[in-house]
């Protein structure tokens, strides 16, 4: 079922889309950096960012119920190529309009932010249920090799091409991207669109949620949701340059290490989990906690390590069993919810994910000022070994049954 035109189709038009939000997000850097010389005008630009993801997965029911998941992602990418153009005409006329950049930014995010729930409920449509593991490690590996390969050739496209001529390559990327998303099945929605009269906005808002306050197994997964995610807040790109500069007392060419070592550790579990996902679909409650324990020895691990070169080996065990982890509760979240309710459940996943996360990278940054990043990395790693108990109960609870 991976190798049906419907997937191929999914996962080349999310490949480039992914590709596409990278050029932009560099080439906006730049261009802010170019009018700004500001650094803090460059770190607002990840805040635009995580609010407006974060608005948009709190609303993300609203639409879900409205349009078809195929229309809603076709619709996320042509509206990123329109966003695209008018971002090109502010380039390339040199407006220098820092506070509508900041708005073209949290509008590509906003879109993002029901982009994504819609794509991982497409999934399930379209792949069977014992391939759902595969499927997700493969999406997962071009994800994060997009990511790792689009960062270093957008540096250099904004270099020799510069700004606008990287945004103008970004929005043909999402155009292209678009014709991916136009050609899904339109079976691959599956679920019927309710009619007006049964739409209640406060209601959909809170089906979700509902849908996790009563199944047992859902509650289990969503604190360690909320719990991972106030804890990997310390892998942010901003925590570690700190801790290069702070525990290493390396430069900055160190800092692109430790992020590359963690993107090869992701790929690395993505590859493993699409070569043996059988294998893995089979235990996946029996692996979680394994998964999780081994993250919170790396952190601790990398947080107290002085050495560099140590520092890149546990930044892969990390990303590793991060990226394990991360495969391991999508497939268990499709596998428990019913369809219907599928789009809606990872809508408030994430709305969790990305609140938690933002919040906690702000914390983290604020006491790794005060009392430097190893005290920061120690609590990280005791956030872990928590999320280890709602594991443990959901492993539990699937064997009792």
């Amino acid at each position: 079922m991976m190798k049906t035109r419907a997937f191929r189709y999914l996962w080349v038009g999310q490949a480039l889309a992914n590709g596409g939000d990278v050029f932009f997000i560099a080439a906006v850097i730049a261009a802010t950096y170019e009018w700004t010389h500001s650094p803090f005008m460059m770190s607002i630009i990840p805040v635009v960012m995580t609010f407006s993801r974060f608005v948009s997965s709190v609303l993300a029911p609203l639409i879900l119920d409205r349009f078809h998941l195929k229309n809603l992602l076709f619709h996320s990418q042509m509206l990123k190529t329109v966003l695209m153009g008018v971002t090109a005409v502010i380039l390339f006329n040199g407006l220098g309009n820092i506070p509508f950049l900041f708005l073209l930014v949290g509008s590509v995010a906003f879109l993002d932010g029901w982009a994504l729930p819609a794509r991982n409920s497409f999934v399930p449509s379209i792949v069977r249920r014992e391939d759902l593991m595969g499927a997700n490690g493969f999406l997962s590996t071009i994800d994060q090799a997009v990511q790792f390969s689009a960062w270093a050739v957008g540096g250099i496209l904004v270099s020799f091409a510069g700004e606008g001529w990287t945004i103008v390559l970004s929005g043909a990327i999402f155009l292209a991207s678009s014709f991916m998303m136009y050609s899904l099945p339109m079976y691959g929605a599956g679920i019927p669109l309710k009619k007006s009269r049964e739409l209640n906005p406060a209601g959909e808002m809170a089906e979700g949620w509902a849908e996790i306050w009563k199944s047992s197994k859902l509650r289990n997964i969503f604190i360690i949701y909320a719990t991972e995610s106030a804890a990997t807040a310390v892998w942010a790109a901003a925590i570690l340059y700190v801790y290069t500069d702070q525990q290493l007392g390396k430069g900055v060419e160190w800092w692109g290490f430790i992020n590359s070592a963690f993107f090869i550790g992701l790929i690395g579990a993505g590859v493993m989990l699409l070569k043996t996902h059988r294998l893995f679909s089979a235990n996946i409650y029996k692996w979680l906690p394994s998964a999780l324990i081994c993250t919170s020895v790396a952190t601790l691990l990398f947080g107290f390590t002085g050495i560099a070169a140590l520092s890149l080996v546990f930044s892969i065990i990390f990303g590793f069993f991060d990226g394990l982890k991360v495969i391991l509760l999508q497939t268990a979240v499709q596998h428990i919810v019913s369809p219907e309710k599928l789009r809606k459940v990872f809508a408030v996943q994430g709305a969790v994910t990305t609140l938690l996360f933002g919040i906690f990278t702000l914390a983290a940054g604020f006491f790794s000022g005060k009392f430097g990043v190893v005290p920061v990395f120690a609590v990280s790693a005791v956030l872990l070994m928590i999320a280890v108990i709602p594991a443990n109960k959901l492993k539990t609870e699937i064997m009792d049954n």
